[in-house]
């Protein structure tokens, strides 16, 4: 299998399961990676998502489009990225749980907009993200242009898509791109920490502040005030707002598990 899913209570750890080539994305693991998402946002509060072997994602498999290359035309790479990466990646943003990246390895191309699509993210010490596509004469894809320019803005981002360089992991979090750095063996039990804590809230609230986050970045102030004024006329009225308003006057752990 090109992706592996097992529930832990709560949790779906999720992990990318091509170690003998970097975990690069193809048809097969994008595949899975939809269909454990949406398993995920069914029966778990929160998903983990990692690389098996070195690698987090290393983006594109380019030995399935050798073939192309010898031809002399070249792959069609827009219709790979409608057809195989962009399922992958709206599976994770559109994921009804908060998304956790562990990254282990190298996030790569495609890998790191796979990264880069997590909520949030954790990192081991030895792990690193670049962007590499003007390597070979192409452009950022997979949503890591929009990424990088807004968490890191224009001049940055443009340093790290030109260069291609290796941000290693602790550059990565004095950007704010991951919330810990960590020891590879603790990097899994670390992720689990940060997703038990998102399980432990409401579901529904974090993907709704996760869909007004984003699109606050692209609308006026006003409009931004009129989406949250909708959703919180929504979210006021449910079971479990109420459950964390009464929790807290009690002086009580809410429970929104019941």
């Amino acid at each position: 299998m090109s992706v592996d899913y097992v529930l832990e209570n709560d949790l779906a750890i999720v992990t990318l399961n091509r170690p003998d080539r970097y975990n690069a994305i193809e048809a097969t693991l994008s595949d899975g990676l939809v269909e454990a998402a949406k398993r995920a946002g069914e029966e778990a509060r929160a998903l983990v998502l990692t690389g098996a072997g070195k690698a987090f994602c290393s983006g594109a498999d380019l030995n399935d489009l050798m073939a192309d290359y010898e031809s002399g035309d070249g792959p069609d790479l827009a219709r790979l990225l409608d057809d195989v990466f962009h399922p992958a990646l709206r599976a994770l943003l559109e994921c009804e749980v908060p998304v956790i990246g562990a990254i282990n390895g190298v996030a790569a191309g495609a890998g790191l907009g796979l990264a880069l699509a997590c909520d949030i993210r954790v990192m081991a010490e030895d792990a690193f993200l670049t962007s590499a596509f003007t390597a070979i004469g192409l452009v950022p894809d997979s949503g890591t242009t929009w990424w990088l320019s807004h968490h890191l803005g224009v001049s940055r981002a443009l340093e790290i898509a030109f260069t291609n360089r290796r941000v290693g992991a602790e550059e990565v979090r004095e950007l704010g791109l991951c919330v810990d750095v960590v020891p590879g063996d603790a990097l899994l039990d670390r992720a689990r920490s940060v997703a038990e804590q998102m399980a432990g809230l409401v579901p529904d609230s974090l993907v709704t502040t996760r869909r007004l986050i984003r699109e606050a970045a692209g609308t006026s102030l006003e409009d931004a005030m009129q989406a949250e004024q909708a959703e919180q006329g929504r979210l006021g009225r449910t079971p479990e707002h109420h459950e964390g308003v009464m929790a807290f006057m009690e002086k009580r752990k809410p429970d929104f598990r019941a």
